[in-house]
């Protein structure tokens, strides 16, 4: 039972990936990059209900200026996608068992099924694949056993071929880095390839959000290897690109007592008991 939970655990953290992969022409990529961007502005806000609020009105504007809609496109479900995922991470962070975390997770992949079913074929854009991954992702703890085993089982080939695909795609690296650091070696994980693509997405980050969040992690993984100053100096750096965030702030008191971000992650209710 204890092998099984792990099991899940690790699904938790990986990103289902499908078909042939394009690239999305780069006004699709502009758009993209200010939905990035207003996702990392919510680390400016005080409580996970002010950050649902402000995704909410985020997805407000985007409908008023017509980039934003219920056709059923690829680049309006990226869109949806990401602004959806965004608000579950702060319902999650507010109550990890609110009832109503499952219908809004599956309800979105529902959505994504549901256009991927209505499409010809599969050659859906790496934006697309990772996007839906992440709301797939999400959705694991709430699908059978079965269905959660049978698509994770594909997930690393998948993935690795999306880097394969896209050597300099911080965003795909840092998904990566993720579904290594936290697979068990059994599995196919490894943590050292985990910080080699961590500091791969630092190095070709094309946004604020892929340099704040490859810096984050990158940071929390030379925490646990115990090079505590160059953890230090990387989130000195993620307050230099969005400054005076709570949740820089947070992840600096996890580490003055004892905790990286990393293992926060996989232990939430054990470490909210010990800094209680």
């Amino acid at each position: 039972m204890c092998g099984m939970t792990n099991l899940r655990r690790f699904f938790t953290f990986s990103f289902i990936l499908f078909g042939a992969f394009f690239t999305l022409f780069s006004q699709d990529l502009n758009l993209i990059h200010r939905v990035l961007d207003a996702r990392l502005q919510t680390r400016l806000c005080d409580s996970p209900d002010q950050a649902i609020a402000a995704m909410d009105s985020f997805r407000s504007s985007l409908e008023k200026e017509g980039l934003l809609n219920n056709s059923n496109t690829e680049a309006n479900l990226i869109i949806d996608n990401m602004i959806a995922l965004e608000r579950y991470n702060y319902m999650y962070e507010k109550n990890m068992a609110g009832p109503d975390l499952k219908p809004f997770i599956l309800a979105q992949y529902d959505k994504i099924n549901n256009f991927k079913d209505s499409c010809d074929d599969s050659n859906f854009s790496h934006w697309f694949v990772l996007s839906s991954g992440d709301i797939i992702n999400s959705s694991m703890q709430f699908l059978s056993q079965a269905t959660a085993i049978k698509q994770g089982l594909r997930e690393k080939e998948e993935y690795d071929l999306v880097v394969k695909e896209n050597p300099k795609m911080a965003f795909a690296l840092i998904n990566s880095a993720l579904w290594y650091y936290f697979a068990p070696a059994i599995g196919g994980g490894s943590r050292t390839i985990a910080k080699s693509y961590f500091q791969r997405a630092l190095d070709c980050s094309a946004c604020d959000y892929e340099s704040y969040y490859s810096r984050v992690y990158l940071s929390q993984v030379l925490y646990d290897e115990d090079d505590k100053a160059q953890a230090k100096k990387l989130l000195d750096q993620c307050d230099e690109i969005l400054p005076g965030t709570n949740y820089i702030a947070f992840i600096r008191y996890l580490n003055d007592n004892n905790f990286s971000l990393m293992y926060y992650i996989n232990n939430r209710d054990k470490v909210e008991k010990k800094l209680k």
